[in-house]
């Protein structure tokens, strides 16, 4: 039985929530029941480089163990920085 784990993140994702977004995917990583982790950003107002380059490096450690990302919920802000960053390429953006 495969579960999807979404992880609400901060209004403020940057550097400063960097270990706790590590601390809280490697957990849902091992997790042998999660097959997808949706990063829920109904709450993102404000990303920086660090947010981004934890998705990427997030996106990575998963497809090595054989499991999804995908942001959900992105909107103002958040999501245009998103496409900018042209994160979709990488990233499913629902």
């Amino acid at each position: 039985m495969s579960s999807v784990k979404v992880a609400r993140l901060p209004e403020k994702f940057d550097f400063s929530y960097h270990k706790k977004f590590n601390e809280e995917m490697d957990a849902a990583l091992k997790d042998p029941e999660v097959a997808t982790i949706n990063l829920d950003f109904s709450t993102v107002s404000y990303l920086d480089s660090a947010a981004l380059g934890m998705i990427v490096y997030l996106h990575k450690k998963a497809s090595a163990v054989n499991k999804s990302i995908a942001i959900i919920n992105a909107s103002g802000t958040a999501s245009e920085i998103l496409k900018v960053a042209n994160i979709e390429r990488i990233v499913p953006v629902q």
